[in-house]
């Protein structure tokens, strides 16, 4: 028992103890009469004895389970001969620092000869790898850890030198910033668009600049940040341009328009349920109370469940533009603050029943934006509304709805006013709703024995009440629109068809003229080969075919007003077109008619009508090497009823484009024009020329490819001749040409 160490001993003494007190509770049982077999089998030695023989047999087991692990020549299985499994100590789904220690539980301590190897990413760190015992471990001391996302998979080396994977794990590392992940994409482009010189007619005004070279200056920024579930983004656009009055504030601030401004900038913030986005933002999806509206301002959503989230938002009145008034929120009477809750009242299947309620509180003061011009007077609403969308699984049957309520307020403006007195405007709550129901009546139903068939119906209601307004939406007021479209296709054609009904004067006024219109319109597409079971490829072109047919007629005499019979308007507009195209392999020709009536049915102007007919025909080569070729010719005539005559445009061009080489292209047109006026007692002969050569080239070898560079020339004439009806030779044409030049340069 000497020999054995001191974990022996504890198993020792553990196999005695136990045996101690099965042999006591033996002696304790009486065995009757009849005991079973395994009753009988059981040993019925004294406790002494069997303590006695455990204590002799079990060194002797330990002895030899302790043989049977040591590697001897006898050819006893070895400890190194087990399978080697590595699993990584560090949590594969979060990010770790730059130099953060790697560590690795190995299944069973190295064997002889043996050696653990680790590659991360495409590095071998091995010789920097310390093993002990049965811990692996990797500290980056010289050599930082890859940012980003890269695995680590761990090798056992034997003494042959072979390598076998014993385990590999994902690796997300932090930048040295501290990020999970960062991305910087700067920007700057500038271009150059000018004129080297001018012609123009003798007895024509001059130009402003006959030669000029306009600079402009694009900056942009796109900035990424994520850090431990915080998603930072950021973007940004600066213009400078040379041109005064091409500048962006130029309509607000004439000469003190900075060269170099600020076009938008967007600052969002996520974690978790949470967004929050500052600058240039659009907010709103309420089609009558605020509706995609752009401007500088504030947002921020909460997710709070599958179900629902809540989104509110601040922005400026108008547009802005520049570097001051970042924010764009800080004036109360020219801002727009809503709010919105989404409900999803069906979380397993999105779409089933969503409802969005918005609210919207909005002023607007008179002040233009840098691309309108000035609002006369201030405004301000105040509004809710409710929009819902369901449809079935399947969709087979869509609706979707929304009802708005607006309170207008437009105050009295002295500057509108002037001397004149004029009834003071009351504040007006007024509603707006819309409503479309979608049933798909077929889908997919075989009507022959390859060809399929889809049928589809829509109808809508939309109803905006007379003085509705927000100042977040553009709606037009006193307006109800009903109609619907039906969408067919049986096999390769198309068909759709559209009826709508409008009305205005939705309050009855008797002094107010009140129109109705009706528009109806069909159209078909079809390719014939298609139609006819042949290949795509056939000879057989593709045809469409368009019609279109609006009428608009005022409802009786307004009372109390200066109309008459003659004055109320009744007029139908017609337009018919169709196309023929074929495409073989190496050509691609054209036929297009269109034809547009004005057909005037007002009292005393039953005869001022119009028509119009063109009739275009194109031709192009397909599969040149580098170059593409096509002709065109078109004749139109414009027939005007009333004063019998026509006014005839007849056309005829070319255009080409040829890559010349890999950077080198030419782009050019030549048209020549007739026309016929005898409304003007005239005839006209317009002849066009246009050329444009452009060169890239590369400032610097990137990853994407391409060229950052790109200059162009382009040659313009024109040469026009306006003849009487009676040919007079004393008229000379008018001849004017320019020569531009431009340039493009990407520099980052």
């Amino acid at each position: 028992m000497e020999l054995l160490g001191p974990r022996h001993h504890r198993i020792v003494r553990i196999t005695t103890l136990i045996a101690t007190r099965r042999a006591g509770r033996r002696e304790n049982e009486a065995v009757p009469d009849g005991s079973s077999t395994c009753s009988l089998l059981r040993p019925a030695f004294p406790a002494a004895v069997t303590r006695k023989t455990l204590q002799l047999i079990t060194p002797l087991l330990l002895c030899a389970s302790s043989l049977w692990a040591q590697d001897t020549s006898s050819g006893v299985v070895a400890s190194d001969s087990v399978p080697l499994a590595a699993r990584a100590q560090w949590p594969g789904d979060s990010y770790v620092g730059s130099r953060a220690a790697l560590a690795f539980e190995l299944s069973r301590p190295l064997g002889s000869g043996e050696r653990f190897a680790l590659i991360i990413g495409s590095t071998d760190v091995s010789a920097a790898v310390h093993v002990r015992d049965r811990r692996a471990e990797y500290e980056p001391a010289a050599l930082r850890l890859p940012p980003g996302e890269t695995e680590a998979v761990a090798y056992i080396v034997s003494a042959e030198g072979t390598w076998s994977e014993i385990g590999r794990a994902p690796l997300r590392v932090r930048t040295r910033s501290g990020f999970d992940r960062t991305t910087t994409s700067p920007s700057a482009d500038l271009s150059s668009s000018g004129q080297l010189n001018q012609y123009v007619a003798a007895g024509d005004p001059p130009p402003d600049r006959k030669a000029y070279q306009d600079l402009t200056l694009r900056l942009g920024l796109s900035n990424t940040l994520a850090r431990d579930g915080w998603d930072i983004g950021f973007t940004s656009n600066a213009i400078g341009v040379t041109q005064e009055t091409q500048r962006l504030r130029y309509g607000e601030q004439q000469s003190e328009a900075a060269p170099i401004d600020l076009a938008d900038y967007r600052l969002q913030v996520s974690r978790g349920p949470v967004k929050i986005a500052l600058g240039n933002v659009a907010v709103g999806a309420n089609r009558y109370l605020l509706s995609g509206y752009g401007s500088r301002g504030a947002t921020a959503a909460l997710q709070l469940n599958r179900a629902v989230s809540i989104e509110a938002s601040a922005v400026n009145g108008t547009n802005v533009v520049g570097w001051d008034n970042m924010l764009g929120v800080s004036e109360s009477d020219h801002r727009l603050i809503s709010t919105s809750v989404n409900l999803e009242v069906l979380p397993s299947r999105p779409g089933a029943l969503h409802v969005d309620l918005s609210a919207l509180d909005g002023s607007l003061m008179p002040r233009s934006g840098f691309t309108q011009g000035a609002v006369t007077d201030a405004e301000r609403s105040r509004g809710f509304g409710v929009q819902f969308g369901m449809s079935d699984p399947k969709q087979w049957v869509r609706l979707t709805g929304g009802v708005t309520q607006s309170r207008f307020r437009n105050p009295s403006d002295v500057l509108l006013n002037g001397d004149t007195s004029v009834v003071a405007v009351r504040t007006e709550s007024r509603q707006a709703r819309y409503g479309e129901l979608g049933v798909q009546l077929l889908r997919d139903v075989r009507v022959f024995d390859s060809t399929r068939a889809s049928v589809s119906a829509t109808v809508r209601h939309e109803r905006v009440d007379p003085l509705y307004r927000s100042v977040g939406a553009y709606v037009q007021g006193d307006m109800q629109q009903d109609g619907g479209d039906l969408m067919a296709t049986i096999g390769a054609l198309a068909v759709q068809g559209t009826l709508t009904h409008g009305r205005d004067n939705l309050a009855g006024i008797p002094s107010i003229l009140t129109t109705r219109t009706r528009r109806r319109a069909l159209s078909f597409a079809a390719p014939l080969s298609g139609l006819l079971g042949l290949a795509p490829r056939s000879w057989l072109p593709v045809a469409t075919f368009a019609w279109e047919g609006t009428g608009q007629e005022g409802e009786g005499i307004p009372t109390n007003s200066d109309f008459s019979a003659t004055h109320v308007p009744n007029q139908f507009n017609r337009v018919r077109s169709a196309s023929v195209t074929w495409s073989p392999a190496r050509l691609n020709v054209s036929y297009r008619w269109n034809e547009s009536l004005q057909d005037n049915r007002q009292i005393g102007r039953d005869r001022a009508d119009f028509l119009a007919t063109v009739h275009a025909v194109s031709l192009g080569l397909n599969g040149i090497p580098r170059l593409t070729p096509s002709l065109e010719g078109s004749v139109e005539r414009q027939d005007n009823m009333e004063a019998g005559t026509q006014q005839r445009t007849s056309r005829i061009g070319t255009i080409v484009q040829a890559q010349i080489s890999n950077s080198l292209a030419f782009s050019g047109n030549l048209a020549h024009t007739w026309s016929f006026d005898p409304f003007a007692d005239r005839r006209s002969r317009n002849l066009e020329l246009q050329g444009e050569l452009s060169q890239g080239f590369t400032l610097y070898r990137r990853v994407d490819g391409g060229t950052q560079g790109r200059v162009f020339v382009r040659y313009a004439r024109t040469r026009a001749a306006f003849f009487p009806l009676i040919p007079d030779p004393s008229v000379i044409p008018q001849l004017m040409w320019t020569i531009n030049a431009g340039s493009s340069f990407r520099l980052f």
